[in-house]
């Protein structure tokens, strides 16, 4: 099953609703965008009417001018300056308009935009390992890049709404039963209109996953980092064929329901035709009885063909709106999340003890601990080695001791407070963290990449240089003819000088994330694999370096026996439990579980 959800059809009490929520989110983001965005809505709707009164007041004292009336002679200019001076404003308005909508388009999808970011790094951490919520992000996600067009088309509709009932209320100024009639007349056009518009996105959104995977495909055979393997692998020609037979699918498709609804589009039209014909008839027999001024012939099949045309531009934006609109509901669940809870201590001081005390965990939503009733303590100075197969609940320690989840029973302690009461934000601003999955900020220099390690102080080029030294990535800034200025991904590369980015090996990749963790300077380091991807030589120098400084506290986990056995004590993981702890020397000796995990290399 697609875990994306297919549209709603909403009522139309929901589509007010929904299109009330946009509107009043946009008042309370950019109250002065909102203002703004209506006003152009109303100036565009009334001047096309306006346009069309004076026009027809011009032919109508045109046609008495000719007939010898001198003072319908003297109100012709008159006319034809009102006519002109209101076509002259709309198009100015319409540059205006057009400014004005970008503008407006722009602030509120910023501000929405930055809201849900906001919104986003604001959860709870064990939020993130949620699929169900990440789920719901993707789909509020759709609707937020969405939500500058939906309030423009919201500005669309309402023009098309004043223009239609504007029409409406100018013929029946004219005559009650014309405009009466009209609007009979237009509502089973607008019914058929807005049902061929809603078929139309519903075949759109069942399509959906056939659409993505045909930009995925498109993407992948015009990638040129992708074409080497899928060459060597002997594929593009197969992922072609298979973008082509998805298209024509979805061109069937588009096609056959085309064919469905043809005759539904020709009712709709032959019916506008015949209401508009009607209306003419109607004004030319009145014009020819005297009854009506030669003008109103301008103005009625002006007012009726508008009419007409708003009515059915309303229907059609509707339908189009109905995924998005649907889509506003998946926004309001994800918005109403709650936030992580404040917490009432705040750690003031460098921590000077860390205590795992009977601590089991469960991730959410399965029943299976990972870790069981482990009991540990870390002291400030301290260097911690953490070793285990893999799944045997290491990484998932680290997670608690970070804070970024609770345990299920038991109690992280930092310097007595229990972690689940410290303001997070205390506790990490103590603590320089290296994971496998590191981060890499491939829009930003070399430098810009150590620097991110501590945005709270002004960068400082010493410190980089020697946090690039301990990383034994200086080596690497030497052969760039940009240094640290360059940019770490080579699709990044000013158009006139290719050699202000280069492509690093994994190895300079986790050496640079190193660089990062020692320009943080933090008294707590924690390092989950650090240096899978770099040679032993360079390991066994950045590690001499961190054993070094007994200031540091250090928490690690690794595989590499030249490593481990600096560490002041070891603790060894099977299976969600602590089996053995102590220096390498003493577990070494006394063969068990961690001598047999590392016997290999212990024989080397």
């Amino acid at each position: 099953m697609s875990r994306y959800r297919k549209a709603q059809k909403l009522s139309y009490a929901e589509y007010a609703r929904a299109i009330a929520h946009v509107g009043a989110t946009v008042f309370r983001l950019s109250p002065s965008a909102g203002i703004v965005q209506l006003l152009d809505s109303v100036i565009r709707a009334i001047l096309p009417i306006a346009t069309t009164y004076f026009a027809a007041l011009t032919t109508t004292a045109l046609a008495d001018a000719y007939a010898g009336n001198e003072q319908a002679a003297r109100h012709v200019f008159w006319y034809v300056l009102a006519t002109s001076g209101i076509s002259v404003i709309m198009l100015l308005w319409t540059s205006v308009s057009n400014y004005v909508e970008q503008k407006t388009r722009y602030v509120i999808e910023s501000a929405v935009e930055d809201r849900m970011k906001l919104h986003f790094g604001s959860l709870p951490f064990a939020l993130y390992d949620d699929k169900e919520v990440i789920d719901l992000k993707e789909k509020a996600e759709r609707f937020s890049r969405v939500f500058g067009y939906i309030f423009s088309t919201i500005g669309s509709m309402i023009v098309s709404s004043i223009g239609a009932v504007g029409s409406v209320i100018a013929l029946l100024v004219v005559n009650v039963w014309l405009g009466v009639v009209v609007f009979l007349a237009i509502l089973p056009v607008v019914v058929i209109q807005l049902r061929l518009a809603r078929e139309q996105s519903r075949h759109w959104e069942g399509n959906i996953t056939n659409r993505r995977r045909m930009a995925n495909l498109s993407w992948l055979v015009s990638d040129s980092r992708s074409i080497a393997e899928m060459r060597v692998y002997g594929v593009l020609k197969k992922l072609i064929a298979e973008y082509r037979r998805l298209r024509e699918m979805d061109e069937k498709e588009r096609l056959q329901l085309e064919l469905r609804t043809i005759w539904k589009q020709a009712v709709a039209e032959i019916g506008q035709a015949f209401v508009e014909l009607g209306a003419l008839v109607w004004i030319v027999v009145q014009i020819i009885d005297r009854s009506q001024p030669v003008g109103q012939f301008l103005f009625v099949q002006q007012m009726v063909a508008r009419a007409m045309n708003q009515a059915n531009d309303l229907a059609r934006q509707l339908g189009r709106m109905d995924e998005d609109l649907a889509n506003l509901v998946d926004y309001q669940r994800f918005m109403e999340i709650a936030s992580d809870v404040e917490r009432p201590h705040k750690l003031s001081s460098v921590p000077q003890r860390i205590e795992l005390q009977n601590v089991s965990f469960a991730y959410p939503k399965t029943d299976k601990e990972v870790l069981q009733s482990i009991n540990l303590t870390i002291n400030a100075g301290q260097h911690v080695a953490i070793v285990g197969e893999n799944g045997a609940g290491k990484s998932t320690l680290i997670k608690l001791i970070m804070g970024l989840y609770a345990p299920t029973s038991g109690q992280v302690i930092v310097d007595g407070k229990n972690l689940t009461d410290v303001q997070p934000e205390s506790w990490h601003r103590h603590i320089a963290l290296l994971v496998q999955d590191f981060v890499s900020y491939y829009f930003a220099t070399i430098n810009e990449n150590i620097t991110l390690g501590d945005v709270t102080r002004k960068p400082d080029k010493q410190r980089i240089e020697q946090a690039m030294k301990n990383a034994r990535f200086n080596d690497v800034i030497t052969g760039l003819v940009h240094g640290g200025d360059t940019y770490i991904n080579r699709w990044m590369a000013e158009d006139n000088d290719e050699a202000t980015a280069a492509d690093l090996s994994g190895g300079q990749y986790q050496r640079l994330a190193l660089a990062r963790n020692f320009y943080r300077d933090s008294p707590i380091i924690i390092l989950d694999e650090p240096t899978s991807a770099i040679d032993a030589l360079a390991e066994s120098r950045i590690f001499n370096h961190l054993f070094t400084q007994k200031d540091k506290t250090l928490i690690m986990i690794s595989h590499r026996l030249t490593t481990i056995e600096k560490a002041d004590c070891i603790y060894m993981f099977e299976h969600g439990k602590v089996v053995e702890q102590g220096t390498h020397k003493e577990l070494a000796t006394k063969k068990g579980a961690y001598y047999h995990m590392f016997k290999s290399q212990l024989h080397e």
